[in-house]
Order: C-alpha cells, then sequence, then structure tokens
C-alpha cells in the first residue's frame, strides 16, 4: 500500500550545482522521499549512487516505490552494467559476460555489497533497467534526464550533466549541475515536464526510431537475483553503517580503542612497529567516520602517505579519500578542503590524509572546517613536536589521536611536552615488543653483535672532537638548576663525532665477511647504512667479491618501486638507506644488518620491529648489529661516552632475543671498563 507523498510541498530551486547547492541533500533525497515513481535516462550508471541515497532507497522501496533506468552499456568495470559489451540483444555471449562480471563483483569486498543491494531492489521488483544504443551505431546513448512523479499526479523533471553516479551526486565527486523543472508552477516549467516524461516513456516502450532500448538477458539477471539480500531490513541496517569492515580488531586493538574512548578520544597509542597500530587507529576512525563525520590523518612523509592510502582503500571501502602533499594538490580546488571537513553528517564519512608538512602550512590550516565534529589522527606522532610541524597544533579538533612506538622526542622536552598537551597522554597499557611477539605479530629473532674498533686515525679525530666538547659545555654558565645548556656549537660539535662511529671503515669490511660467511640462496637481507657514501662502499666491496647486491634509496637512479617489488618476491640482498626509519614495509626481509649505529632509542626500535614484521613462510629473523668498542679504554678513555652509547642499544636488543647470550661479550667490555649496566637503560642524551 503506496503510503501519500507530495511533491508539491517541496521548496526546490531551478538549478543545483554540485559543492554550491548540494543536490543530493537539497533536491535528490526530498524528491525520491515523497515520489512513488522514478524514471532516470543516463549514459552512465553505478551502483555506488546508493552510498549517496543511504536508506532513502529503502523507505522509497518500502512504500511501494519504483525505478525505471534507461543506461547506456558503454560503462566502465567498475559496475555491473560494464558487462554488456556487445549491442546483441538478448545475446547468450553477453548474458554469459554479465554472469561472469557479477561473481567477479560479488567476489570483491569495494564493490559486493552495492551489487548486492541492485540485486535485492531487482528482485522486489523495485528496479528494472534496460540499456540503450543509438540505432545508428554512431556514438554513444549519453543524454541525462530525470522525472519524479508521487501518487498525486505532481511530477518534477530535471536535465544537466549528472549520470546516476557517486560521483556525479556526491559532494566530493565532479562538478556537476541541473535545471529544475515542477509542473505545479504550471508555463514552461509544466510544459518541460510533459516532454520529459513523454520521451522517457517513448524509450522505455522501445519506439523511439533513433534509439535502440533493450533490457538485460533474462539469464544474467536470474543469475543477478541469487546474490539478492533476503529482506530489505538486512540492506537497511547497512546502507545507514556505508563503511563496511574487512576484519576485526585483535583483543588488544579493541582494547586500545575502548581505553582512547575512555580518555574523551584523546590520547597517543605507544604500540611497538609491526603491532598493528595502523590498524587500531583505523578502527577508531571507521566509528567515527560511520556516524558522517570527517577525519584527519597526518603522516612525515609521502612514503607513509601511500600506504595508509592503500591502508584506507582497503579497510574502509567506499569512504570518500582526498590526499594532500606527496605531489597530491587537489585540496587547493576551491572549497575541496572545507567540504572534506565540514560538521554536515549528511556529507557522510570522509577522511582526509595529509604529510605532516603540507598540514603544517598556512594555506592548508585556513581551509580545515575545525571543531567538535572533527578527528585528528598523527601516524609517527613523535615528528608533529618538530618547530615546523607543531603547527598542525593550531587546528581545532574535538577528538585526538597519535601514533608512536617510541612516543617522547629524542633530545627535544620541549617539543615533546607540546606534543603530549595537544594529544593526551600515553593511552594505557603500552603494546612492547615482547607484547607484539607474545601476540604472533612479530617473528621472534635472534642477535649477533659484532664488535669493532675504530682506526687510529678515527680514534684520533674522536679524541680531538672529545676535547673540543668538554672546552665549549665548560664556557657555558650554569643555570639555576647547576646545569650547563649544550650550546649549539656544542651540538654540532656531538654530531660531527657521533658520525665517526656510525661511519667506521671497519663497518663496511664486516658487512662483506658477515654476507660471505652467512647469505644462502632465498633469503632476504637488507644492509642498512649511514649515509650514500657508506651505501657506495659497502655495494663495492660485495661487487668485488662476486656478490649481486641491490640498492635502495631516495635519490637512486632507475625505479624505486621495481626494485622493491623484485626484492619482495625473490629475495636476495638489499643495500638501503634510512628504509627502516621511513616505514617502508618489507615484512619478508630474514636477515637485517645494521651499520647505521645510533643513541636515539626510537631509531633502534623501529628498525628492530620492521625486520620483525611477519611474512608467509618466516618462522624467525636474525639480526646483525656492528657495535664500535674502543681498543682499549685505558689508552682511550674519551671513548667511554661511546661505548655506554653502542652498549645501550646492543644490550637492550639482546635482552628479548632468542640467544640472550648474544652480546655476553660486550657485557664483560662494559664490565672490565667499570660501566654499570644497569644504567645504561639511561643512556641517550647525546645529540647525533
Amino acid at each position: 500500500m503506496l503510503s501519500t507523498g507530495d511533491l508539491s510541498t517541496l521548496k526546490l530551486n531551478t538549478e543545483y550545482r554540485s559543492v554550491k547547492e548540494q543536490p543530493v541533500t537539497g533536491f535528490y533525497k526530498p524528491c525520491l522521499q515523497q515520489s512513488v515513481l522514478y524514471r532516470r535516462a543516463a549514459g552512465y550508471f553505478r551502483s555506488s549512487v546508493f552510498q549517496i541515497t543511504g536508506d532513502s532507497i529503502i523507505s522509497f522501496v518500502q512504500r511501494g516505490g519504483k525505478i525505471r533506468l534507461i543506461c547506456s552499456p558503454e560503462l566502465d568495470s567498475d559496475d555491473i552494467d560494464s558487462m554488456a559489451l556487445g549491442y546483441a540483444r538478448r545475446s547468450e555471449a553477453v548474458a554469459l559476460k554479465l554472469i561472469e562480471t557479477i561473481n567477479e563483483l560479488l567476489s570483491d569486498h569495494r564493490s559486493s555489497f552495492h551489487t548486492k543491494l541492485l540485486a535485492t531492489l531487482i528482485s522486489v521488483s523495485a528496479l528494472e533497467i534496460k540499456l540503450a544504443v543509438r540505432a545508428d551505431r554512431k556514438g554513444l546513448y549519453h543524454e541525462k534526464i530525470g522525472v519524479f512523479s508521487d501518487d498525486l499526479g505532481h511530477r518534477v523533471s530535471f536535465k544537466g550533466s549528472a549520470n546516476e553516479t557517486w560521483s556525479a551526486w556526491g559532494q566530493q565527486g565532479n562538478f556537476e549541475s541541473i535545471e529544475v523543472f515542477c509542473d505545479w508552477r504550471g508555463g514552461l516549467e509544466a510544459e518541460r515536464v510533459a516532454k520529459h516524461a513523454k520521451h522517457f516513456d517513448s524509450l522505455w516502450s522501445e519506439n523511439d526510431a533513433d534509439v535502440e532500448v533493450f533490457p538485460f538477458p533474462t539469464l544474467a539477471v536470474e543469475h543477478l537475483k541469487k546474490a539478492a539480500f533476503e529482506k530489505l531490513h538486512d540492506v537497511q541496517s547497512e546502507l545507514i553503517l556505508p563503511v563496511v569492515a574487512r576484519r576485526s580488531p585483535l583483543p588488544h586493538q579493541a582494547s586500545a580503542v575502548e581505553a582512547w574512548e575512555r580518555q574523551n578520544k584523546r590520547g597517543i597509542f605507544e604500540h611497538a612497529t609491526g603491532s598493528g597500530k595502523t590498524f587500531t587507529a583505523i578502527v577508531a576512525i571507521r566509528s567515527h567516520i560511520q556516524l558522517g563525520l570527517p577525519c584527519l590523518v597526518l603522516v612525515p612523509s609521502r612514503l607513509l602517505l601511500e600506504q595508509w592510502a592503500r591502508e584506507i582503500r582497503d579497510e574502509l571501502p567506499g569512504v570518500a579519500l582526498l590526499l594532500a602533499g606527496g605531489g597530491h594538490d587537489k585540496w587547493k580546488l576551491p572549497r575541496r578542503l572545507t567540504s572534506m571537513t565540514d560538521a554536515d553528517q549528511d556529507l557522510g564519512g570522509r577522511v582526509v590524509l595529509a604529510t605532516m608538512q603540507t598540514a603544517a602550512s598556512p594555506d592548508f590550516r585556513s581551509k580545515v572546517m575545525g571543531g567538535g565534529h572533527l578527528l585528528i589522527v598523527a601516524d609517527e606522532v613523535h615528528q608533529s613536536g618538530s618547530p615546523q610541524n607543531s603547527k598542525i597544533y593550531e587546528i581545532d579538533a574535538a577528538f585526538r589521536l597519535g601514533l608512536s612506538a617510541t612516543p617522547k622526542r629524542y633530545g627535544d622536552p620541549g617539543g615533546t611536552a607540546m606534543m603530549f598537551r595537544y594529544f593526551g597522554d600515553v593511552v594505557p597499557p603500552p603494546i612492547t615488543l615482547q607484547d607484539a611477539v607474545a601476540a604472533g605479530r612479530l617473528v621472534p629473532y635472534e642477535y649477533h653483535p659484532h664488535p669493532i674498533n675504530l682506526t687510529a686515525e678515527e680514534a684520533d679525530e674522536w679524541k680531538n672532537l672529545s676535547k673540543k666538547i668538554q672546552l665549549e659545555i665548560a664556557r657555558q654558565k650554569a643555570d639555576e638548576n647547576g646545569r650547563k645548556p649544550v650550546s649549539d656549537k656544542a651540538k654540532m660539535l656531538l654530531i660531527s663525532r657521533s658520525r665517526i662511529a656510525k661511519k667506521a671503515r671497519a663497518k663496511v669490511r664486516l658487512a662483506a665477511d658477515i654476507i660471505q660467511r652467512h647469505f644462502e640462496p632465498g633469503q632476504s637481507w637488507l644492509i642498512y647504512c649511514e649515509d650514500s657514501g657508506q651505501l657506495k662502499e659497502v655495494l663495492g666491496e660485495l661487487r668485488d667479491m662476486g656478490i649481486a647486491a641491490s640498492e635502495y634509496h631516495s635519490s637512486m637512479e632507475g625505479d624505486r618501486e621495481a626494485t622493491m617489488a623484485w626484492f619482495r618476491e625473490y629475495g636476495g640482498i638489499l643495500v638501503s638507506i634510512r628504509c627502516l626509519d621511513e616505514g617502508v614495509d618489507i615484512p619478508a626481509v630474514s636477515h637485517g644488518l645494521i651499520l647505521a649505529s645510533s643513541q636515539n632509542p626510537r631509531q633502534f626500535i623501529q628498525r628492530r620491529g620492521r625486520v620483525l614484521r611477519r611474512s608467509p613462510g618466516k618462522q624467525i629473523a636474525v639480526i646483525h648489529d656492528a657495535i664500535v668498542v674502543p681498543a682499549d679504554l685505558e689508552t682511550e678513555p674519551e671513548q667511554t661516552s661511546l661505548l655506554r652509547a653502542e652498549m645501550a642499544r646492543s644490550i637492550e636488543f639482546a635482552q628479548y632475543a632468542l640467544n640472550r647470550g648474544g652480546a655476553a661479550g660486550l657485557r664483560a667490555i662494559a664490565i672490565e671498563s667499570g660501566i654499570d649496566i644497569a644504567s645504561l637503560a639511561e643512556v641517550g642524551t647525546e645529540g647525533e
């Protein structure tokens, strides 16, 4: 039984333009809610349009509403109607192709729901589709008209550039325009409505001499109906929440999100690298955007921007996604970023994914619509505390979530304090590397430290720089607490001294020896170097020994993506710079050789965690670490700080390894040198 609807009660504009007049909420949905018949002719149809109509399409059908749709068979592969590849009426070949593509669409999580909804509407006789081609086969059938009719005899027609697709009607889609005509207004408007209705009916009855109209093959229609939901109610619940989850969170991930929500949706996940913190954040994001609200995700690099984009598209199919930074500049278009962060829930769930550098710019920040509706998520949140990136803290967001294995900024208490003030405290409990291994998120590992010494020339340079550092610090006046500040000059000297250990000549020879003794075909080795100079030396040493190796870094010649794809597929030896810090996802690595030593605990924790990522067939990882130690502390006492820093990293690595005795020799050196091993956790005060 049809419930009475009255189109004449609507106050409709004579025209609508996407972005400006919001045709979905101002025109499309209200007309659908008041109608019992919707006649539509369009060049293209995509079932993703149901994401725009939402549950309005269900209430329309429940009231007995009918849709008659005519569209061109020249559609792309994203939708079910792309399957009509030929014009032969009721052709068996076309039917078989339709059935084949139906199966493909149903097996793809990105299209399965909308395909099932399409099948349901056809199954309950609410939707009938016909295809149209020019009778002379020259060009496409591409006109776009629509007619809404209520059960009181009122009609609304429209004509314009919009197809029946998400991109035509969606706020984040194309810029489209339509003209609207209401027959109760009389005059030319009523005349236009009558002409549009008459033309559609002529097409539908297949009586137009210039356009050939024919139905889908019966075999394909019957096959499609098999995929229909059993009841319209089954569809309704999913339409209200169009962002469909692909997988469920693990217990520690679900608990983390719940704890964050108890902190008023503010805080930082301190989760070990490889523990799945990206997906944990996506669980929080999904809950937010299902309310029709926007989320702003910030990452520190282009590489992470690309990885997050893949994760979002995979885990949040159908969500409107806008990229900013890393070569993506569509956010600069008029009102694009503003509409993507607007509070209007009718716009649906939206995600803006931006690099921190771009988000910190005045242009970006001025276009963001902040307030009580916005969720901001920052990956590697510690990097947001830098002087430049911290400008993002001016963005007003009611809900805030940071992600980091080590949130405290190394050597920057001021930046760390700003970060915690903005994002909130660490959400308890933190997830450690041991937790991640125990939960099966990371593989167990062996750790093999390899002590090496500085050359006589390097030792002399270390000694000279140590004296300069002492003199520079001695010149500084103590503060009220009796502590002497580290001047910029002292910081530069400390950096120069630390580079001596990082680029120690003995590391190149060590790398070659380890590869020669331990590398076997089928393994995947990653050699992590300090800089391009060290990388070239290692590559040269290996090639001189007849060992093939590839390089991977931001300034390399050749195709980085192709190199990484080859390594992921076939393994071998990859010599790289910074890829473990930048977040490159290479879980297949079976062996890591770390030449680039670091006194920054965050860096070596990240490097270790990335080597331990799970991969099919990977049961264990092996880490080799070049550790610079003094040849004799009695003659080289100024290298005590070097030994303490290197030992701190090595003992922390060895503590949770399968071979816990791996660092026994280093411990003996430390004890003989009078170093309190228990105090090594405090190491980490020097700059790099």
